[in-house]
């Protein structure tokens, strides 16, 4: 009977209320999944300085860097080499992690996580797995992290043509019911390539 379960899990956004929204300031707080990708405002034509571009500052930019590259790298790695039997970020692990988590394996993670603690199953397992979209973007040439609090508010941004890429968002639709099937390898591979097509075609 494995691979029978189809009850729908909840969508992305009810998905992300619950589990996410809470912990942004009050004053902030979103209440559905960005989209996918898009070109962020401070881009104006030219190659973006990663530096200058932070808005996070001193101390606490320090620390979400080592947060986001070294302890949920680590975790992410930790957590899932039980699923990958290997301890590297790449594509051949995110299929095994995608593929892993289906339907019944979500709704078991939701089922048995408390909205109100910041250590819930559901949580954590979902930034990881943006975590580790996250680093697979790194490991390309001109990309890497705009910081953000909370930490899963950060995107992927390409400097070149200053497209930000949600992955906390993506890993939220995986483990939901709007994108349970998408296969994030291809999408990962449909990121890169409208990208490269907007660097061969620019504005169009």
């Amino acid at each position: 009977m494995l691979g029978l379960f189809k009850k729908k899990l909840p969508h992305c956004d009810i998905l992300f209320e619950k589990f996410l929204s809470p912990w942004y300031p009050e004053v902030d707080r979103p209440k559905m999944t960005r989209p996918d990708m898009y070109q962020i405002a401070a881009f104006e034509g030219e190659p973006l300085d990663f530096d200058a571009l932070q808005y996070l500052e001193g101390d606490f930019l320090a620390d979400r860097k080592k947060f986001i590259n070294k302890t949920m790298v680590e975790a992410a790695l930790g957590d899932f080499q039980k699923i990958t039997s290997s301890m590297k970020i790449d594509l051949t692990a995110l299929d095994a992690v995608d593929k892993f988590y289906d339907r019944k394996k979500i709704a078991e993670l939701i089922k048995e996580s408390d909205p109100t603690d910041f250590s819930n199953p559901y949580l954590v397992t979902v930034c990881e797995f943006g975590v580790m979209l996250g680093q697979l973007f790194r490991q390309i040439e001109g990309f890497d992290w705009l910081y953000s609090n909370p930490y899963f508010h950060s995107i992927i941004v390409h400097k070149d043509t200053g497209f930000g890429i949600t992955v906390f968002d993506w890993a939220v639709k995986k483990f939901s019911e709007y994108g349970v099937d998408d296969g994030f390898v291809a999408k990962f591979h449909a990121a890169l390539e409208a990208i490269n097509e907007y660097k061969a075609n620019p504005g169009k």
